[in-house]
């Protein structure tokens, strides 16, 4: 069974890290990415030469594979958690 722990841990680091890789330059004639570890959305305010060939907006297939590598890394936070929080079986006691 997956641990309450575990998936807080994993959202919420997920969560961090979406925000510390975001690029926002769209304010500069950039891009704004945001998406960890695949990009999901992006997004800018500049001029495009091709606006039929930018990939702009929201990449489902990206949020999908975002939310598949957060799976299973709640999944392995899980799995570390299990083992290293096992409950030692007390001794039985010698004059038992």
């Amino acid at each position: 069974m997956i641990r309450k722990q575990a998936i807080v841990f994993g959202i919420v680091a997920w969560v961090v890290l979406t925000f510390l890789f975001m690029e926002d330059k769209s304010a500069t004639d950039g891009f704004t990415i945001l998406g960890f570890p695949w990009h999901f959305y992006s997004y800018t305010n500049g001029k495009l030469a091709y606006v039929n060939q930018s990939q702009l907006g929201f990449n489902l297939s990206n949020f999908i594979l975002d939310l598949t590598a957060l799976g299973g890394f709640i999944y392995l936070v899980n799995i570390f958690l299990e083992r290293s929080l096992k409950k030692i079986k007390p001794d039985k006691p010698t004059y038992l």
